[in-house]
């Protein structure tokens, strides 16, 4: 690595910082324009002095004052910095007079979001060398678990992302065309979709898809096919060419895949584990036909078991980086760990890190992360229909506190229920109770479900045969199957 360009000096603008300060002394539009532009953080600025003078305008700013050179003054010497204007030796005039000259570096605020920007970029190269040096100390403490630290680093460096991002201020006209292409695309669609769709309209209806930044939680008690109805959503998101990725910590990745090849040729899983096919080889033929979608198919299978919150933030940053992924989906979310820094703890709380993990995961990387849940036994052990309750969330309410979207698939056949209430067989339905929609209603729709395929559709469509659109991937095709082993320790200076 070349250090042709490489100082001890940590980067910054004197210059630059001095003339943003002295627009904002000058003109109170540029107090308002700096401030949104640097968010009030006066570590945007290098020089102490000048952090002190930021502070002070800000703080008068808050407080509806006037802002000028002698308000500046009284607020620095209420914070007891007044003297980082002028000499040690000099009287408030002197203070005052070296204050007004500060503030003659700059005479228009027309390039104060250029100064702002450059100052912003000085402030995110301070702050890598910062992470740098931290995870360097870290790297050589024989105390430190490895993967924690690739997750703290890849936390601090999706927020010095975001801090870069945030600053720019961005005009409204040059949002209108992407809102205007959008909306072309869903009126083209014929549907209401703007997030990742569920491939059940009945569904996507009332989410409008699973939205970024959503935790979308699918629990129910063993049996009500809620991985068959994950795999439905991951299957058709990643055929409508939205990438995703599937922790898989119940099942290993070839069972998934088994499943998958299952509901693609309408057979049993037990039929593909035990090669019980009337057909013999012709009939096997015909499943790796109806399976050959699934070659291109940009979903990936991670099937570690035991993963940490930790562990998927850093797997899913970098397959967010490397392959685009618009989704995450966790299969099951009890069998993960917590975060082991926040110490020991009863179950519950652990359950509760595990909940507030997958949502900052889905914030942080800006994608819906859907996470599968066991119900406590109560379900199984109330009289009528056992219809699952916000209650029944096994070991934690911090699952209902932080989650979006609730989920409960209902299958009344599972529990001998073969009509509801208005006479209608319940054979092959599946209810999709909606028990929490932070940002919609609580319709809950009824699907077809055949759970010895894993096969899910509306009941007012007839579903075009399995397999008769493959998706094609345009680029590199990637196999399904578990994530190609990470390079990025490789990457780390260590």
């Amino acid at each position: 690595m070349s250090t042709a360009n490489y100082s001890h000096v940590a980067p910054h603008s004197d210059e630059t910082e001095q003339l943003v300060l002295a627009a904002m002394l000058i003109e109170r539009d540029a107090v308002r324009q700096a401030m949104g532009l640097l968010k009030g953080n006066h570590e945007i600025f290098y020089q102490p002095k000048h952090q002190a003078l930021f502070l002070a305008i800000i703080r008068l700013e808050a407080q509806s004052m006037a802002v000028d050179f002698q308000s500046v003054l009284w607020q620095l010497e209420k914070d007891g910095k007044l003297h980082v204007i002028g000499k040690k030796e000099d009287n408030k005039q002197q203070r005052l007079l070296a204050l007004i000259e500060f503030s003659n570096a700059a005479s228009s605020t027309a390039h104060l979001a250029t100064h702002c920007q450059e100052m912003i970029e000085h402030y995110t190269r301070r702050k890598s060398y910062e992470l740098a040096r931290r995870l360097m100390n870290h790297a050589y403490d024989p105390m430190q678990d490895p993967v924690d630290l690739l997750a703290q680093c890849q936390t601090m460096l999706n927020e010095l992302t975001d801090s870069l991002q945030a600053r720019r201020a961005v005009q409204v006209g040059t949002l209108v065309p992407q809102v205007i292409d959008d909306l072309g695309r869903a009126v083209q669609r014929g549907d209401s979709l703007t997030g990742v769709p569920s491939g059940l309209k009945a569904l996507d209806r009332v989410t409008g898809g699973f939205q970024d930044e959503d935790l979308i939680i699918i629990a129910a008690r063993p049996g009500m096919g809620k991985t068959s109805f994950a795999l439905k959503v991951a299957r058709y998101a990643a055929g409508q060419g939205m990438p995703g990725a599937f922790f898989t910590l119940e099942m290993g990745n070839l069972a998934l895949v088994r499943k998958m090849v299952g509901t693609e040729s309408e057979r049993t899983t037990s039929q593909i584990v035990r090669g019980d096919l009337d057909g013999g080889l012709d009939e096997v033929e015909y499943i790796a036909q109806r399976a050959e979608s699934l070659y291109s198919l940009p979903l990936y299978l991670d099937d570690s078991p035991g993963i940490s919150i930790n562990e998927m933030r850093t797997k899913a940053a970098k397959m967010k980086a490397e392959l685009g992924i618009r989704f995450i989906i966790c299969d099951y979310l009890q069998l993960m760990q917590g975060d082991k820094t926040k110490g020991k703890g009863n179950r519950e709380q652990e359950i509760a890190s595990i909940a507030r993990g997958l949502k900052l995961i889905a914030k942080e990387l800006k994608l819906p992360v859907i996470a599968l849940a066991q119900l406590s036994r109560s379900v199984e052990t109330r009289g009528g229909e056992k219809k699952p309750m916000l209650s029944d969330l096994r070991e934690s309410g911090a699952i209902e506190q932080d989650a979006d979207i609730i989920i409960f698939p209902y299958r009344p056949e599972y529990y001998k229920i073969n009509e509801d209430e208005m006479g209608n067989p319940t054979k092959d339905l599946t209810e999709l109770i909606i028990a929490k929609h932070r940002n919609g209603s609580l319709e809950s729709p009824v699907v077809k479900s055949i759970m010895k395929t894993g096969t899910y559709s509306d009941l007012d469509d007839s579903p075009a045969p399995v397999g008769e659109r493959p998706f094609r991937s345009e680029g590199e095709v990637v196999q399904l199957g578990r994530l190609p082993a990470s390079t990025f320790e490789e990457e780390m200076p260590f």
